[in-house]
């Protein structure tokens, strides 16, 4: 799976998670959650495909999936998907 393909797949796969008041994914900690999984997913990616996602991801998977009602800035999601980077 390409970064562009997984930024697809995700954006359809969030989009009633992070609104919903039942979801694992709802509210700050849900969405800081979201933004864990996410980053610990780029490891399974390469350098090109990782970059792709890490700057899109933002835009593409969490302002959509919250209905462009975010809980946080983009510095805050990057920073979080960038702590589950494995070295």
């Amino acid at each position: 799976m390409s970064g562009k393909e997984y930024l697809e797949q995700m954006e359809t796969a969030v989009r009633v998670k992070l609104l919903n008041p039942d979801s694992i994914y709802f509210g700050l900690e849900g969405h800081k959650r979201l933004a864990r999984e996410c980053g610990f997913a780029l490891n399974d990616f390469d350098e090109k495909d990782r970059d792709e996602i890490l700057h899109s991801s933002y835009s593409r998977i969490y302002i959509i999936g919250c209905n462009l009602k975010p809980l946080m800035d983009a510095s805050q999601w990057m920073r979080i998907m960038r702590s589950q980077i494995k070295a």
